[in-house]
C-alpha cells in the first residue's frame, strides 16, 4: 500500500472539504443560510479527524510532510492562526466567507499542527 500517496490524497481532501466548509460557515454567517449547530459540528469533526490522520501518518514517517518541510509547514500554521483572530468579517462583500475558510483551515491544521508540535517537543526532549 502507498501510504504517501493515501496521505497525499487525504491532505488534499481535508483541504478541499475546508475551503467548501469555509464558504457553508461564511453563508450562515452572513445569514445567507440558515445553519444548525449539527451541520457545523459534522464538518468541524470531519475536518478534525482528517487532519489528525493526516498527523499520524506525518508522525509515522508516512505522511506529505517531511522532516525537512515541518518548519515551514509550523510557519503557515501560525500564519493560519493569526489570520484567524483578524477581522476579516468586516471585510466588504466576502469577508464572512475569508473568516470561514481561515476557520474551517485551521480546524483541519490545527491536530496536524499539533501532532507535529508533540514530535519536535519530543525530539528535543529525548537527548
Amino acid at each position: 500500500m502507498d501510504w504517501k500517496k493515501i496521505s497525499s490524497w487525504l491532505f488534499l481532501l481535508g483541504m478541499v472539504i475546508a475551503i467548501i466548509a469555509g464558504l457553508i460557515f461564511g453563508a450562515a454567517n452572513d445569514g445567507r443560510i440558515d445553519q444548525n449547530d449539527d451541520l457545523k459540528g459534522g464538518l468541524e469533526v470531519i475536518l478534525g479527524l482528517a487532519g489528525f490522520i493526516a498527523g499520524v501518518l506525518v508522525l509515522m514517517g508516512r505522511g506529505t510532510i517531511t522532516e525537512k518541510e515541518m518548519p515551514m509547514f509550523m510557519m503557515a500554521t501560525i500564519i493560519i492562526i493569526a489570520l484567524s483572530a483578524t477581522s476579516l468579517s468586516g471585510v466588504r462583500w466576502f469577508g464572512y466567507y475569508l473568516a470561514g475558510i481561515v476557520y474551517a483551515l485551521g480546524v483541519f491544521i490545527a491536530p496536524l499542527a499539533g501532532l507535529i508540535a508533540v514530535k519536535a517537543i519530543w525530539d528535543v526532549g529525548k537527548d
